[in-house]
Formats: structure tokens, C-alpha cells, sequence
């Protein structure tokens, strides 16, 4: 059962490919989490780009990504990295989801497993859903792959939007962490030390780094934190300002952003992810 689930097609053996195939080509690299994974589509930015964003993926894995093809990126020449609300306070090994660590370790070869389970299909998942899972797959045919070729997020259709009320005092809920505890503290730290590791990397390379906080609806940014969100902004702002190499784009109060551009309230549509991808290809272009 282990080696069947394992044949199963899933995004992140798409996106290793691709980087596997075409890490040389890349002239502009997308990571970041599902903020990036559903909002910056590469076939708006320039013909050779690839977006490496996913579901939950922190900041700790965009860096093992860009380590891990570091010797291949011959023709990188601009790094996107959305700097979201929650990205300086939370890793994929504290989030609820941290069952998805077994996907970078099995499928990315990253070497960066917290527990035994992260090496295993079936001790990461409950045994009815992997049994789902080969039911949907070998009965059903349905093949659960997301992603468009170029590693952009195609299941968030405007058609199929949520309500952007619920979801906007959910997902700030969910994104909101104590930054008065010493274990967030040290997230906090060592997610920073992350950043300006990339961002040295990028400078050393003679590579653009482009930061960015995406755009949110109002239902979410008046249940955020202040104090959360402005050691973020502060964060994301002093990376810029030491790296002539790197500009910060805070863009969560951008206006040009209606109710038609967004899934839920944190996540934006295809109509939102054309919007800003586009924001993107101008401040690319305007780097040159």
C-alpha cells in the first residue's frame, strides 16, 4: 500500500520535475505558501518563470528549495517571496498541516524529516484517507493534481468562492500567534534568520528579491493583530532596506483589490491572481 500511494501523480513530484528539468531556464522563482501557490500566476510574469509556492510551505522550506537547486539556478535572475501576516511566526512542523512534511521528504528528496512518519505515506495519513485516495485514483480515475503546468494553483475558482465574512474572522484566528511566548519568539527568530539567509544568497548571485505581503479582504485585516502585523511589515521592510538587491511591497490594503478577486478572504481568485501577478511583472520589470 506504502509503494502504491507512491505512484500516485501529486503536485509536489510536478514541481520537482519541472525544477528537476528546468532549474537552469528559470528566470524568475516563485516560493512561499498558499498566499504565492494561489495568487501569482508565472504565465502573467515572464515567458520563463515557475511558481514553487504550496500549500502551508514556510519560509524554512522555500530555503531548502532554493539550497537544494542553488547549483542549477544559472539563469535566475528575480526571487519572489510573499512576506505574509503568519509567515515570521509559524513553520510547517508546528502547523496543523505538518503531516505534509512526509511530501517534501518522500517526493522533493528534501532531507529534512522531524519524525518518523515524514518518511512514510501511511503513518502520515489517516488509513481511510489513503484508502480514499487509491479508491479516487485507481476506480475513479481522478487524478488530484492542482497545479497548472508552470506550478500555479488552479482550484480556487472565483465560481467557487466562500464566504469572505466567516472566513475572513477564521483565517485571522488561525494566523494569529502569541508573540509574547518564548516558543514563538524563537520561531519568530530563526524565520527571520531564514529571510536574510535568501536574501544574501540573492545578493551574492546578483539576483532581485522581491518581497511582498498580498492583498486581503477587509474582513481579514480588521480581525489581525496590530502588533503581529507591524513586527512583520518592520521585518520585511529592514531586509529591504539592507539589501540594495531586495524591495518590500506591503500590498494587504491594496484598494484596486475587490470582492471578485478573492476565494475566501485571504486567498485570492483567478480574476485576483491575474491582478497581482501582472503588480508583479511591472515591479520586475521596473528592477531592470
Amino acid at each position: 500500500m506504502e509503494v502504491t500511494l507512491r505512484f500516485l501523480p501529486n503536485d509536489y513530484k510536478l514541481k520537482k520535475n519541472y525544477l528537476d528539468s528546468n532549474s537552469n531556464n528559470i528566470e524568475t522563482l516563485v516560493l512561499g505558501s498558499s498566499h504565492a501557490y494561489y495568487g501569482i500566476s508565472p504565465k502573467y510574469l515572464s515567458p520563463k518563470s515557475f511558481n514553487a509556492g504550496y500549500v502551508s510551505q514556510s519560509i524554512d522550506f522555500d530555503y531548502e528549495i532554493i539550497n537544494k537547486y542553488r547549483d542549477n539556478f544559472k539563469n535566475l535572475k528575480t526571487v519572489v517571496l510573499p512576506i505574509s501576516y503568519f509567515t515570521f511566526f509559524t513553520t510547517l512542523e508546528t502547523n496543523m498541516e505538518s503531516w505534509r512534511i512526509k511530501n517534501y521528504v518522500i517526493y522533493y528528496d528534501i532531507n529534512k524529516p522531524h519524525h518518523l512518519s515524514d518518511y512514510s505515506e501511511l503513518l502520515s495519513n489517516d488509513f481511510k484517507i489513503n484508502v480514499f485516495r487509491l479508491g479516487g485514483y485507481y476506480i475513479k480515475r481522478k487524478i488530484h493534481v492542482y497545479s497548472d503546468e508552470f506550478g500555479w494553483g488552479t482550484d480556487h475558482n472565483s465560481k467557487n468562492a466562500v464566504s469572505l465574512i466567516e472566513t475572513g474572522e477564521s483565517a485571522a484566528l488561525r494566523n494569529t500567534f502569541d508573540v509574547r511566548l518564548e516558543a514563538t519568539k524563537r520561531t519568530f527568530e530563526e524565520n527571520v534568520k531564514l529571510l536574510y539567509s535568501i536574501a544574501e544568497w540573492c545578493k551574492i548571485n546578483k539576483i532581485k528579491l522581491i518581497l511582498l505581503t498580498p492583498p486581503a479582504y477587509q474582513t481579514y485585516i480588521d480581525n489581525l493583530d496590530d502588533h503581529q502585523l507591524s513586527m512583520t511589515v518592520k521585518t520585511a521592510n529592514a531586509v529591504a532596506s539592507k539589501y540594495e538587491n531586495c524591495q518590500y511591497y506591503n500590498l494587504i490594503n491594496d484598494s484596486s483589490f475587490t470582492a471578485i478577486d478573492f476565494y475566501d478572504a485571504d486567498h485570492l481568485s483567478e480574476n485576483g491572481a491575474k491582478k497581482l501577478s501582472d503588480i508583479i511583472s511591472k515591479k520586475i520589470n521596473g528592477l531592470k
